[in-house]
């Protein structure tokens, strides 16, 4: 893929070299020129707003926004999103991070929200715009440069304390998982979790989005005598998955990743699911707060990737504060924890490591329960 420039986009009176072309540029910025705090700082905001997290993400980052431009904006000027449905695809999210790329109005990118689309995009951001991907969580993501950054942990970090629980509850663990960039990062790394700690993996099985009949993989679990299915991928697949094991009398219990936060509210069928968690409600008072005011915005609760979403906007809001071109925001960012302040986001502390991924980040697990989720494991 060939270098793209992003086209120069700083006011007039920086490209000129006469006196007087400098006092006739300044004339103009003064007047109507290109630092007029009526013109919006943009960020583009991606993910698969047509999809039910995806739609969740997006009204975290705009709630953000609204509040940002409630307290006055970004240095006196307005935040304005601009949001690209990526479809949960990766050839669609690299023609959005083009699209992004080549608008020069752009600074920065909130998202994406799947491993996979952010893994395929962020080779176009990693030649100049500076982007925070909200849940995406794939331990590829961490090699992908000094452009790109995350909100939540990676799943290098979060399978050692799944793989813990795991530990605790059986020796006998089986994983299927989605074979996409997420489902692949977070069961090798569990895998390797469980595995550097004594214990066996009965089976890991790889299954596609799409499928729709998991009794031939159910039917050999059961004849291995698997107590505990570790299931690394999406809700809509665990949800199939979990409700034949149960029509096939399997009583195993289900673990899984954030990815399965989506089972809340599909049925008490679930009830008993235990989920890895990157934010809940309880987990702090800011974190209550927000769920709040969530809640009164738009009369539904608060997820994950609502809260991701949300403190994305406000940490890059932070870092345009205080530079204004593309450069500027990721040097910002790639020193928050160091040379400039944590963030206090209501998902938790961000620190940023030298791969943009966030430090010791907060992790729970939780069990759904009958419409909610309790904590029962406060990892980090």
């Amino acid at each position: 893929m060939p270098l793209m420039i992003a086209p120069d986009v700083r006011c007039a009176a920086t490209r000129r070299n006469s006196p007087r072309a400098v006092a006739a540029s300044l004339l103009l910025v003064l007047s109507a020129g290109c630092s007029d705090s009526s013109q919006p700082v943009v960020f583009g905001l991606a993910g698969p707003f047509s999809q039910s997290y995806g739609e969740s993400m997006k009204l975290g980052a705009e709630l953000g926004a609204r509040e940002i431009n409630a307290s006055g904006g970004i240095a006196g000027r307005p935040l304005q999103l601009r949001a690209l449905d990526d479809h949960a695809s990766p050839e669609r999210a690299i023609a959005v991070a083009h699209e992004f790329f080549s608008d020069p109005a752009v600074i920065a990118v909130v998202g994406h929200v799947n491993s996979g689309t952010m893994l395929e995009a962020g080779g176009v951001y990693s030649q100049g715009l500076p982007a925070m991907a909200t849940s995406a969580t794939s331990p590829a993501i961490s090699r992908l440069g000094p452009w790109v950054f995350r909100a939540a942990s990676s799943d290098s970090a979060n399978a050692v304390e799944l793989a813990r629980l795991a530990r605790r509850l059986t020796d006998k663990t089986a994983i299927l998982y989605e074979n996409d960039g997420y489902g692949r990062g977070l069961a090798g790394s569990f895998r390797s979790a469980l595995e550097a700690a004594g214990t066996r993996v009965l089976s890991a099985d790889p299954y596609l989005p799409t499928t729709e009949d998991f009794t031939p993989y159910l039917e050999r679990l059961r004849q291995s005598g698997v107590e505990l299915i570790f299931v690394a991928g999406l809700e809509e697949g665990a949800a199939r998955m979990i409700r034949q094991a149960r029509d096939l009398g399997i009583d195993a219990q289900f673990l899984g990743g954030d990815g399965l936060e989506g089972l809340l509210g599909m049925g008490d069928l679930y009830n008993g699911t235990r989920v890895g968690l990157l934010f809940h409600t309880d987990q702090s008072p800011e974190a209550r707060s927000f769920a709040q005011r969530f809640r009164a915005e738009y009369g539904r609760e608060a997820d994950s990737f609502a809260a991701l979403g949300y403190d994305a906007v406000r940490l890059m809001a932070r870092a345009a504060e205080k530079g204004r071109s593309r450069g500027a925001v990721r040097d910002y960012l790639a020193e928050v924890g160091s040379a400039h302040p944590a963030f206090d986001g209501v998902t938790g502390r961000i620190a940023f490591d030298s791969n943009g991924d966030p430090k010791d980040k907060a992790f729970a697990v939780g069990t759904i329960r009958s419409g909610s989720i309790t904590l029962t494991e406060g990892a980090r």
